[in-house]
């Protein structure tokens, strides 16, 4: 049995995972919008894994993925004792520390999942859980060479929801490794140049975001001062190709984080949840590959 959904438009193909599919059945990703193949005109590939080296540890993440960042729902539950993790279900708490690597035992949401040519759309209910409930609505759509994921999270529950959620972009430039001609243009992040960095190879200056060298090893930059009045997008391109990604977010970002290692540049952008009991709140994002 095929375990993802393939939608279309005339110029991309993407494939969807199915509800618990067998592909990724761990829980640092939100289940739902979890797009693990990308290909314009029949012969670009832009998704890629988290990790191609065996020898390094991944967390199982393919193409378009998200994440809640939600931990006071963990930090509230004692060892052995079950909390919710928005995206996927109730998580039993195994150890004091959480780490994304560790998958802990999880009774999953209940979801359902509709399907069209060109669009997937998951509903999840939360039921109520330390005080928080919810219902998450996420749909994945493409035309033309745009693809769009819309999130609407609603709170029934007793508490505020606050969190950050982010999609973890783990894409190429049509299959192409990583090199010093890869770029990020994130106009609207400042202070690029005094952003804390891992390792000595990336950097940023006058909204660019690049490597020194070819990677051997993992990279990353955090970036913390957003613009208020600037278009929220960035343009993932290299000197050497015609291919390029362009993300636009619907919100004001809190803050973003470009991680990569050599075969993918990844740009993470967060955005700031604050929702209270019986409200909701919508955001988008939309990417267009280019050729």
């Amino acid at each position: 049995m095929k375990e993802t959904i393939t939608i279309k438009s005339d110029r991309l193909e993407l494939e969807v995972l199915k509800p618990y599919s067998e592909l990724y059945r761990r829980t640092r990703f939100n289940w739902n919008c979890f797009v693990n193949s990308i290909v314009l005109d029949g012969k670009y590939q832009f998704a890629e894994p988290e990790q191609r080296d065996p020898k390094r540890g991944t967390s199982g993440g393919w193409g378009l993925n998200s994440e809640y960042k939600f931990e006071e729902t963990r930090d509230m539950a004692k060892i052995g004792e079950e909390y919710p993790r928005l995206g996927n279900g109730y998580l039993m708490k195994t150890d004091k520390d959480f780490h994304f690597m560790v998958n802990e035992p999880c009774r999953p949401f209940p979801t359902v999942c509709t399907a069209t040519a060109s669009s997937v759309t998951f509903v999840t209910d939360m039921p109520l859980c330390q005080g928080i409930a919810g219902r998450e609505e996420k749909t994945v759509s493409v035309s033309g060479n745009t693809v769009t994921i819309t999130t609407k999270l609603t709170n029934y529950g007793q508490k505020d929801i606050v969190a950050e959620e982010y999609n973890h972009n783990f894409l190429s430039l049509g299959g192409e490794p990583v090199t010093p001609a890869y770029h990020v243009e994130a106009k609207y992040f400042e202070n690029l140049e005094n952003g804390e960095v891992k390792g000595d190879n990336i950097y940023g200056r006058d909204g660019i975001v690049s490597l020194r060298r070819n990677p051997t090893e993992p990279y990353m930059i955090f970036m913390n001062d957003v613009k208020r009045d600037a278009p929220y997008t960035w343009k993932l391109y290299a000197d050497d190709s015609t291919l390029s990604v362009t993300e636009q977010d619907s919100f004001v970002p809190s803050r973003a984080v470009i991680w990569g290692v050599e075969h993918c540049f990844c740009t993470e952008v967060f955005v700031a949840l604050n929702i209270k009991p019986m409200e909701s709140y919508e955001w988008t994002r939309t990417w267009t590959f280019d050729c």
